[in-house]
């Protein structure tokens, strides 16, 4: 893929996101914003939901098998994931924790860890980084992976019922769900929290799920086809989100703006930018491996390095971790996705 588009490097640019900001957060320093529209690394995660819902969607109408869909969406995700979470339990866990091997290991937060495995998010090992800004959080990274995993079975369901199908269906039900979200649901619930019954988890669903769909209704447009349409409709959004923003919905604003550039930019397939997954697709690995080393190289290093310094010797950390981990792992699980049969 990294010789067709640009999607690798914005994914890993989007991950440096993510890892940026919470190195702010884990140092004891406000997290970069975007225009006062979200986090540095909230505009990371929405950037990966988007990408995700255009690729996915993408998956799915060159192949609409819910089975040999579910098996390459799980495939993707938990192979590297789960030998991230044992990594982090049971090789960094015994490293930091002042218990003894042994009562480490009879722990009941070790088997919490463990549902992990199963996408149920835990962030709790017997262990703390003591003098960390935030001791007791293992990989604050992973609590947005069950959210995407939902929203492949939403994609699923929908392709199921035949509504990848018709071209127009999904992008008109986006728009209407992310007016109905942003102008009523999410106006109400910010200032009046208790008339809408909704947990964090499930808000941060809707305002995720939104994102992802956006960027499956762009694979519906098939915009890559039709240049002309693609400028028209990005300008066109973009001055719908202008408009937003001025009017006072700064979240709407955001879903206008950034799932339809993201995508376009990464169709672009700019010389030398689309070489930047010619060492392997990092942005996972990054993603998931970021938090803990953080934690670790601060807990260890933070009173004998600038923040400078340990911002780069993270990202070279990370770096490696996500090497190794698509390379040992992700590509290999990859290679047992299954094709379409010849019948």
């Amino acid at each position: 893929m990294h010789r067709l588009n640009n999607f690798d490097l914005i994914r890993i640019l989007a991950a440096m996101c993510v890892l940026v900001s919470h190195q702010h957060a884990l140092s004891g320093l406000p997290e970069p914003s975007v225009l006062g529209l979200d986090s540095l690394g909230g505009i990371g995660v929405l950037t990966f939901f988007s990408i995700s819902g255009f690729l996915v969607a993408q998956s799915w109408v060159a192949d609409p098998s819910v089975w040999r869909f579910a098996v390459k969406r799980l495939l993707r995700i938990w192979p590297g994931l789960a030998v991230a979470i044992l990594l982090t339990a049971l090789v960094l866990g015994p490293a930091v924790s002042t218990l003894t091997v042994r009562e480490y290991f009879e722990d009941p937060l070790l088997g919490s860890y463990a549902r992990n495995l199963m996408f149920d998010f835990r962030d709790q090992l017997p262990l703390a980084f003591t003098g960390n800004d935030r001791p007791t959080l293992i990989n604050g990274s992973l609590w947005t992976i069950p959210l995407e995993l939902q929203c492949y079975v939403a994609l699923g369901i929908l392709g199921l019922l035949g509504c990848l199908r018709l071209r127009w269906l999904l992008p008109s039900l986006s728009v209407g769900a992310a007016l109905l979200v942003y102008l009523v649901v999410a106006p109400i619930y910010f200032q009046t929290p208790e008339r809408i019954p909704l947990r964090a988890d499930q808000a941060y669903l809707l305002h995720f799920g939104l994102f992802f769909f956006a960027g499956a209704s762009l694979n519906q447009l098939r915009l890559a086809d039709h240049p002309r349409h693609a400028l028209a409709v990005l300008i066109g959004f973009y001055l719908l989100g202008a408009l937003a923003f001025v009017v006072g919905t700064p979240l709407l604003a955001l879903w206008l703006v950034l799932p339809v550039s993201v995508v376009l930019a990464g169709q672009a397939g700019t010389p030398v930018l689309r070489r930047a997954g010619r060492f392997g697709d990092l942005s996972y690995g990054l993603y998931i491996y970021a938090f803990p080393v953080q934690q670790t190289l601060i807990w260890q290093l933070k009173d004998q390095l600038s923040w400078g310094a340990l911002l780069a010797l993270t990202i070279a950390t990370t770096t490696v971790l996500a090497f190794a981990s698509w390379h040992l792992v992700e590509k290999r699980a990859l290679r047992l996705k299954p094709g379409r049969s010849n019948d």
